[in-house]
């Protein structure tokens, strides 16, 4: 029995044909799909809003170095510390001359009123010797002019019994009261303000530019005190000098307070304080009121978007725990910012809407006036002065700008966590806060026992130099001391002459703390700042899908293009496909196919945006994160069904003209 057989055609021979399967077009999933959408809208939202801090934080940035010029501040201060209170290296101490920060005994206080004060202050001729004409007098290194009168007070308490009782105490003689206070503004009128002196009172004196002899009046006022026994003796416990000057070269009020205070072991502690107040940022550049307007425009911006999510949450449109912790953020952004606006406020109304100038204007007439008088009616006539009107405004600048000091700090850092926040959506830009947020977590029991252990320490630098050193003096200070040793903000040589256990102390303090608690804490910090780079690493690219959203909104806004998102959204509740290829986007968009493509490519991109987070995002989000899985297996799955289809279609062509040849 015969076999027939035919033989298979070669590619050699003419005739031979063989039919291509197309390649298998791109497809994605439903699932993916509709993570896909979500993951857009979603990050639009975040990289719309992000601007917003952004800008708010700049632009407040730039509203608070108007407001408050920190170089001009910095110059005016500068001129008036050079002049009064010069660095303890620049002067050449003598006995006649004595630096401020450098008074050690209330018997310098004189030597320094008579050779330091007055001498800057009241300047009545120019270096080449010619007289100075009255509006050039009385002025602080040249351009800071005295307002009203010097400012010199006494504070003398009184005298009580020693506390204790044996024969010793009561050859001791008369002890002082060191806990009474006195308000220096307590008086009943002006008259008793200006004229009063005895124990337990203030001792002031007056000193306007318009005295034509400052060092005689300063002399006499000394005498007088002696003779009363209200002037400096072992009853003072603080001496008070202020001087206010305004400089017009730079449109500014400069505030310094010198104070003494006589502790009860005797030694004197001199403080110095200067501030410098703007008195009309405005005046300088109309981009200062700009600025406020524009600030004024982000916060009504935050504030309306949280207002129309509060009414949608009172309604029960969303959930009263949708972003919890950016909702409490920016509402504290939006306090702040009033905050500073009303202190910023309440430094402008001193200036804009009070009768400052005009008592100024009334005080610089009374002195004028008052020393034209016989010298026997000066002293009756100066209870009629309001110069203790014009101090006590004067007092009121110091805590106010010291408050926008503190409110404009503050209120940039509760802007920088703003902008942190609007960051945090992105793994990329939320390590910082991640790393913070977990470090503390892991470090809460374990700073417990750090404490515990630096106030063990400060205890007992407190018992081994607080007698000798005022860094130890006291437990606070001592704890404050012990943390500036770990960064290097107190040296060994300052405790080791001071005790024979410093070098003890010092090396455990050191071993202790330095070698083990803070490297403890450094590992824990890096530890959680590693596994957060490494879980997030090479994922997301926060600068690629800000351009994604860039790109998007430009071609739809800008551009006028049809939102095929939207429309592929609107699509999908009428065909029902589990997998969308190619050929079915385009068909269902009436697009081209290349078109249909890049959109299934941006849709895979919006989709790998996705972070599985269930403590963050909730199981939402973890069930689309899965359903991008699935989708992502579903996809490779159809590519494999595209090759198999291709492949049968192959060989079904090839038999069938097989046969027919056989025909």
């Amino acid at each position: 029995m015969k076999s027939d057989y035919f033989d298979a055609e070669s590619p050699l021979q003419e005739g031979w044909r063989v039919s291509v399967a197309t390649a298998p077009s791109a497809s994605i999933s439903a699932a993916t799909i509709h993570v896909a959408l979500k993951a857009r809208k979603q990050l639009r939202r975040h990289f719309m809003t992000l601007p917003g801090p952004l800008f708010l934080f700049f632009v407040f940035i730039a509203m608070i170095l108007t407001h408050t010029p920190i170089h001009q501040v910095y110059v005016a201060d500068h001129g008036v510390s050079t002049a009064l209170n010069p660095k303890a290296s620049d002067v050449m101490q003598s006995k006649t001359i004595v630096n401020f920060m450098k008074i050690r005994d209330i018997d310098d206080v004189p030597r320094w009123l008579n050779n330091s004060v007055l001498p800057a202050v009241f300047t009545n001729s120019s270096s080449n010797g010619t007289i100075l004409p009255p509006e050039l007098r009385g002025r602080v290194s040249a351009y800071n002019q005295l307002v009203g009168a010097v400012d010199i007070s006494v504070f003398n308490t009184v005298q009580t019994k020693c506390q204790s009782d044996s024969p010793l105490a009561k050859r001791y003689g008369p002890c002082f009261d060191f806990d009474l206070e006195l308000d220096i503004t307590a008086a009943a009128n002006n008259s008793e303000r200006n004229l009063r002196r005895g124990p337990g009172s203030w001792y002031t004196l007056y000193i306007a530019t318009a005295n034509p002899d400052v060092y005689g009046r300063l002399a006499r006022w000394q005498r007088e005190g002696s003779a009363g026994g209200y002037y400096l003796s072992m009853a003072t416990r603080e001496v008070l000098v202020k001087i206010t000057t305004y400089n017009g070269q730079l449109d500014m009020f400069t505030y310094q307070v010198f104070k003494i205070e006589v502790e009860a072991g005797g030694a004197c502690s001199p403080s110095y304080k200067v501030l410098s107040v703007p008195t009309n940022p405005y005046s300088s550049s109309s981009i200062n009121l700009i600025l406020d307007i524009l600030v004024g425009l982000l916060v009504l911006q935050i504030l309306g978007r949280r207002l129309w999510m509060l009414k949608r949450q009172i309604r029960g449109q969303d959930a009263w725990s949708c972003d919890i912790g950016k909702t409490f953020i920016e509402w504290c952004s939006i306090i702040m910012v009033i905050v500073y606006y009303s202190a910023w406020f309440q430094v402008c109304n001193k200036f804009f809407a009070s009768h400052f100038e005009d008592d100024l204007a009334e005080l610089t007439k009374f002195y004028d006036d008052l020393y034209t008088l016989p010298l026997a009616q000066q002293r009756s006539r100066m209870g009629e002065s309001n110069q203790p009107k014009v101090s006590d405004f004067i007092d009121t600048f110091g805590p106010a700008i010291e408050f926008v000091y503190i409110v404009s700090i503050v209120t940039c850092l509760q802007l920088v966590v703003h902008v942190m926040a609007a960051f945090q959506f992105h793994p990329t830009m939320n390590i910082l806060t991640n790393t913070i947020v977990s470090s503390v977590k892991r470090l809460g029991s374990f700073l417990f026992i750090f404490m515990l252990i630096v106030m063990a320490l400060a205890t007992s630098g407190c018992l081994l130099f607080g007698p000798q050193l005022e860094e130890f003096s006291r437990l606070d200070r001592s704890m404050v001391t012990c943390i500036n040793m770990l960064f290097g903000g107190y040296s060994y040589d300052l405790i080791k002459d001071v005790n024979e256990l410093a070098i003890v102390w010092f090396w455990v303090s050191q071993s202790i703390v330095t070698l083990v608690l803070v490297n403890i804490m450094l590992a824990v910090v890096i530890t959680s700042h590693q596994e957060i780079v490494d879980v997030n690493l090479g994922k997301r690219s926060f600068v690629g899908e800000l351009a994604l959203v860039a790109r998007d909104v430009f071609k739809i806004y800008v551009l006028r293009r049809p939102d095929l998102f939207k429309k592929l959204t609107d699509r999908m509740e009428i065909l029902m496909h589990e997998v969308w290829t190619t050929t079915d986007v385009a068909s269902a968009l009436n697009i081209s196919e290349l078109r249909a493509e890049k959109l299934i490519t941006k849709l895979k991109q919006y989709a790998a945006s996705v972070d599985v987070d269930e403590s963050e995002h909730g199981p939402n989000a973890i069930t689309a994160a899965l359903e991008q899985k699935v989708g992502g297996q579903v996809l490779s799955l159809d590519h494999k069904v595209h090759d198999i289809d291709a492949k049968l279609n192959f060989l079904v062509e090839y038999i069938k003209q097989q046969q027919q040849r056989q025909i």
